[in-house]
């Protein structure tokens, strides 16, 4: 069955909404599975996928944009402004201006770069990982920075491609996957 299908057939499962497919569409919640696997379709390669863990107090979760390229969500703040954080999966991710620090991810790299503190905060965070990367962009209106960049970090969290696979196993009875077995 193709992968697509796959998708499909889980989200009829598992989820209360109906019809979701690729391009705008629900923001990928780290428990809802009919999201992910659009998500972890749209990198066939990326090892962890993106999600919103839990949104902190004056923020919102914006609707997602998942196609066959990448996937990104946005994060809008009362304090920060409207798409103060931006996340995307992707294939690649350009780390040539960053600096490499420390990574509370499993098997990934994480890379930051401030372009500018002159009004606020305007940067970026990087994680590479096998097969794709995340980025974290960074637009704050206001000069209240480490404050809101910790709640950024809080939002956004992260699942591994074999939790997807996993759920969408268990929810088939084994009979799918989003990833088509080796060889296929």
């Amino acid at each position: 069955m193709p992968v697509v299908a796959v998708a499909v057939l889980f989200a009829g499962l598992v989820a209360t909404a109906c019809g979701r497919t690729a391009g705008d569409t629900d923001v990928p919640w780290c428990d809802d599975f009919s999201v992910l696997i659009l998500a972890a379709q749209s990198v066939p390669d990326a090892q962890i996928i993106p999600c919103i863990e839990a949104v902190p107090i004056g923020w919102e979760a914006r609707a997602a944009n998942i196609d066959e390229r990448r996937t990104v969500f946005t994060l809008d703040s009362k304090i920060a402004g409207d798409d103060a954080a931006r996340v995307e999966l992707a294939r690649e991710c350009d780390t040539s201006e960053h600096v490499q620090v420390p990574s509370e991810i499993a098997d990934a790299e994480r890379f930051e770069f401030i372009e500018s503190i002159e009004t606020g905060l305007r940067g970026r965070r990087v994680y590479l990982f096998d097969g794709a990367c995340v980025a974290v962009d960074y637009d704050f209106a206001v000069d209240v920075s480490a404050a809101l960049i910790s709640e950024v970090t809080l939002a956004v969290g992260f699942i591994t491609r074999d939790e997807v696979n996993d759920a969408v196993r268990d929810a088939t009875d084994g009979r799918e996957q989003v990833d088509p077995p080796a060889g296929e």
